[in-house]
């Protein structure tokens, strides 16, 4: 499999984990999380306050094992289903690579 395909799966996989996560743990509908409100998912559309964000983050961080900074929560793609799920691949990429080294 090239890393294009893996990226896509991986990627998939963990939007899959917190579209699961934002149903089970905050009673979020499924059909909420389409694709057509990814652009609007956390902060405009209101659907998570900034507690609940938090305590998601720290689910991620924990299933992940990675750790937010600042750069992260500064980027304007944690915000939304589609741009988390990025992040978190990226992060856990990046970590991947500097433990293979």
């Amino acid at each position: 499999m090239d890393d294009e395909k893996r990226t896509a799966i991986i990627l998939e996989e963990i939007r899959k984990e917190i579209k699961t996560l934002l149903h089970d743990r905050f009673g979020l509908k499924k059909g909420i999380m389409s694709e057509s409100v990814e652009g609007n998912f956390f902060g405009r559309r209101g659907l998570l306050n900034p507690r609940e964000l938090t305590y998601l983050a720290y689910m991620l961080e924990i299933r992940y094992n990675i750790q937010f900074s600042m750069k992260e929560y500064d980027d304007q793609r944690f915000y939304n289903l589609a741009g988390l799920s990025e992040i978190v691949m990226e992060m856990v990429t990046e970590k991947s690579h500097r433990e293979g080294d």
